[in-house]
């Protein structure tokens, strides 16, 4: 009876894959481990070694890369992204965001709606990351997609009623760096996502506060131009079902700040983060040290998770950077996260 030697069906194996041996890495401590390449399917290939009797493993050379740390000179700050320990926090307590960017960077396809006091959209962090209607001509007096609003080619401003969404607050500059800064390139801090689209709508004032039927009308604009995530860090006043319709209306993410009353929102709930749509997560905000923010309102059934809020340094108006502390700088590190799933994984 003839009995093939393991050289044989070696050889065998090579010719029936269209393989060749490159390295066999016996000589280097490692008996019978070899780098094979073949002409063949890759998957045809791994599975032809893979039923053979002499193959113990066989798996691809995957592709292997440092770790995603982006180059802007203030990236060392944002320990909510990648905390090392800097001033004295607890090395680990953030997002994972250098393991998630090995994955994906983000998408100029992802729209993120920041609705909040308008943005800086002339920031040197976030001009190239800002969404524009390309559905509507520039200061041409016509309303030239039909949306019912004219010139709304940078988003719109529901405070004042003009097509004008610039930021005369810094707080919605603040969330939109956080979100989607420009990443990688050697100027500031870098957002969840390096590139995506921030739609900015604003309905608060100078002041810090807006009224209800503005941000009804900002969150039907975002479901009307396509948004996939809409960032929401404001609240409060009573529940109201209007508002609560237009987010049940909308296709998408709906992220929401828990509120910096120190409360347990199971008992006072907390609007619209209390309300129990399906598309809402409610976020409440960890400081360096993996605690739960001093300021912080949680609540076991109404609050979806935590994410850093303490000590936030991001883009404000102006060019310029600042640290700010609260929910509201929690929910961009979670819409980030959203717009950054959906850029890795589009369905």
């Amino acid at each position: 009876l003839y009995t093939q030697s393991s050289y044989e069906i070696q050889q065998n194996l090579l010719e029936s894959s269209n393989s060749t041996v490159l390295i066999d890495y016996s000589r280097y401590g490692t008996p019978g481990l070899q780098l094979i390449s073949t002409k063949n399917d890759l998957a045809a290939a791994l599975e032809t070694y893979l039923k053979s009797p002499i193959v113990e493993y066989a798996e691809p050379d995957y592709l292997l890369s440092i770790d995603a740390i982006p180059n802007d000179p203030d990236f060392s700050l944002l320990w909510g992204m990648y905390n090392t320990g800097q001033s004295g926090g607890t090395p680990g307590t953030d997002i994972d965001a250098p393991e998630a960017w090995d994955l994906a960077t983000g998408s100029s396809s992802v729209v993120i709606a920041v609705i909040d006091s308008g943005v800086d959209y002339n920031h040197e962090d976030l001009a190239s990351n800002m969404w524009v209607n390309t559905g509507e001509i520039p200061n041409n007096g016509i309303d030239d997609d039909g949306n019912g609003y004219i010139d709304d080619y940078l988003g719109w401003d529901f405070y004042n009623n003009d097509n004008d969404p610039m930021d005369d607050h810094s707080h919605g500059t603040h969330c939109a760096g956080t979100i989607a800064g420009i990443g990688n390139n050697s100027i500031g801090v870098t957002g969840v996502n390096w590139q995506a689209k921030i739609m900015p709508l604003k309905f608060i004032g100078s002041g810090g506060s807006g009224p209800t039927s503005a941000a009804i009308l900002s969150i039907l604009y975002a479901n009307q131009m396509g948004a996939h995530v809409i960032s929401n860090s404001w609240g409060g006043g009573g529940y109201s079902q209007a508002l609560k319709d237009a987010i049940d209306a909308s296709p998408a993410v709906v992220v929401c700040a828990a509120g910096n009353d120190a409360a347990d929102n199971d008992i006072d709930p907390h609007y619209p983060s209390s309300y129990d749509s399906s598309n809402i997560i409610a976020v409440a905000s960890i400081n360096r040290y993996n605690d739960l923010s001093s300021f912080s309102n949680y609540g076991l059934t109404s609050v979806d998770l935590g994410a850093p809020g303490s000590s936030i340094y991001s883009t404000i108006p102006g060019n310029g950077y600042d640290t700010y502390s609260g929910t509201s700088m929690a929910t961009p590190h979670v819409s980030g996260v959203a717009g950054l799933v959906k850029a890795y994984h589009p369905g």
